[in-house]
């Protein structure tokens, strides 16, 4: 197992950083994972080698246990990892592993990647500023480029994951995959929102990339937020950066469907405060879940998401209007997931597992 840990906010592909274990918290923990009572078409006693790059804790190892195919085990030391790794004439592939002084994940073994949330490694204290950044490329570079390059399964790779971080293109395949998705503008252009607002009616904003802002050694989360028509008469600062724009979408509730592969877990979000109305991320307290049914059509749209943008894993949020139609408002192919699967007791963890040990 492969643990980047720390600020849940990372990056979907790999950061820069240092290859060494921070003893506070872990920045890279390496140990092998074994499956037990694997499906039936995996030989009986034969084990496959699963790495998993994901925060700490990322990975509901509580849920996998409950579904009985992954034993995940944590190692004790704290040791600097090192990677060795070869591409020579006479193999196939790059040969070598991970290692620890207790444990080593042999590359040619791992048969499948659950591929999370990374977050930067941290290099050795005493470098200058420009050696700095150097160290941390070439750990970027080597470490994640022998990792991108293992010929094996992935739940999901990290091309498609970088793809699929960018939120203009999430919306763009969702409406390909016949979703329908509110009316949007990306702009800076204080006229432009103006316009819009003039052509759709009440507007929402929210932030287009990573919602978090880091200052003073602290970090607020930027929640989605309703646009007054008042404020359309003072959009200063509009200018400075690019801006998510959408059309207010009236809500009977919302739901997270979180799909691993053509397995998929609707869950209804009822929200009973009015910050959490707009954004229920905002008031986690004022929530309350139900399983609830997929249409068939929004099925059928999941399915085609996730076959264009290539990933094995996504959580997507609707908003469902009171006329019923499910209106998608993203897609997370990194997002969390093991809350609702103990708020609503579902499977996913199996479900995961399953993924990355079926034939």
């Amino acid at each position: 197992m492969v643990d980047f840990v720390g600020d849940e906010a990372g990056d979907a592909a790999l950061e820069d950083g240092d290859l060494r274990p921070a003893v506070d918290g872990g920045v890279l923990d390496v140990d092998d994972v074994r499956t037990w009572d694997l499906a039936a078409d995996v030989e009986e006693g034969q084990a496959a080698l699963v790495l998993f790059v994901d925060l700490a804790g990322g990975f509901d190892d509580r849920g996998i246990e409950q579904g009985d195919r992954l034993a995940i085990r944590r190692p004790d030391d704290r040791g600097r990892m090192s990677i060795g790794a070869e591409l020579t004439p006479a193999a196939a592939g790059w040969r070598g592993g991970l290692r620890t002084a207790e444990h080593e994940v042999p590359l040619h073994e791992v048969t499948a990647v659950y591929y999370g949330k990374p977050t930067a490694p941290v290099i050795p204290a005493g470098l200058s500023g420009p050696e700095l950044r150097f160290s941390r490329a070439q750990a970027r570079v080597g470490l994640g480029g022998v990792l991108v390059s293992l010929p094996v399964r992935w739940v999901s790779h990290p091309s498609a994951l970088a793809d699929a971080a960018y939120k203009p293109r999430q919306l763009a395949v969702l409406k390909q995959a016949g979703l329908a998705v509110p009316p949007t503008l990306v702009t800076n252009d204080a006229d432009a929102v103006r316009a819009f607002a003039k052509a759709f009616g009440e507007l929402i904003v929210k932030p287009l990339a990573e919602p978090v802002v880091y200052e003073s050694g602290g970090e607020a989360l930027v929640y989605t937020r309703r646009l007054g028509r008042d404020e359309l008469d003072a959009l200063d600062g509009v200018e400075v950066t690019a801006h998510l724009v959408q059309q207010w979408q009236p809500k009977r509730f919302e739901a997270r469907v979180t799909a691993v592969g053509g397995r998929l877990f609707p869950v209804a979000i009822h929200a009973r405060s009015e910050k959490a109305q707009v954004d229920w991320r905002s008031d986690y307290d004022a929530l309350t879940y139900e399983v609830i049914d997929v249409p068939d059509d929004v099925r059928a749209g999941i399915a085609r998401y996730l076959d264009a943008a290539g990933l094995g894993f996504s959580a997507f949020d609707f908003v469902i209007r009171p006329d019923g139609e499910w209106v998608a408002l993203e897609a997370n192919a990194v997002a969390a997931w093991g809350w609702l699967a103990e708020e609503c007791d579902l499977p996913i963890a199996a479900a995961i597992a399953d993924a990355l040990t079926e034939e």
